[in-house]
């Protein structure tokens, strides 16, 4: 239950640091992306524990990654150049990798 309140805890962290950047778009797209990785710790226990006993591994992994999310978030708030240019850096990766 612990990790529970963690994760709600990560998200108001990722909402208040987009709001608060001006980026509520961003924060969204990050909750989102969050929400889609945790449907993928979900199923993936789901598979696991027919198997297995997973114990309580898929909410401390979901903490995890909502802890790294919280993390960024508030470096993106911190050091709004640095992030800029990472996320420049990784879009022409990106680009280079499609052509």
């Amino acid at each position: 239950m612990t990790a529970f309140w963690i994760i709600l805890f990560c998200f108001v962290i990722i909402l208040v640091m987009g709001s608060s950047r001006g980026s509520t778009g961003r924060a969204l797209t990050d909750l989102t992306v969050l929400v889609g990785a945790f449907a993928f710790i979900a199923v993936g226990d789901l598979v696991l524990s027919r198997f297995t006993d997973t114990g309580n591994i898929a909410w401390t992994m979901a903490a995890i990654l909502a802890g790294g999310f919280a993390l960024d978030a508030t470096y993106g708030f911190m050091a709004p150049q640095r992030k800029r240019r990472r996320d420049r850096a990784l879009r022409d990766l990106m680009q280079r990798r499609r052509a």
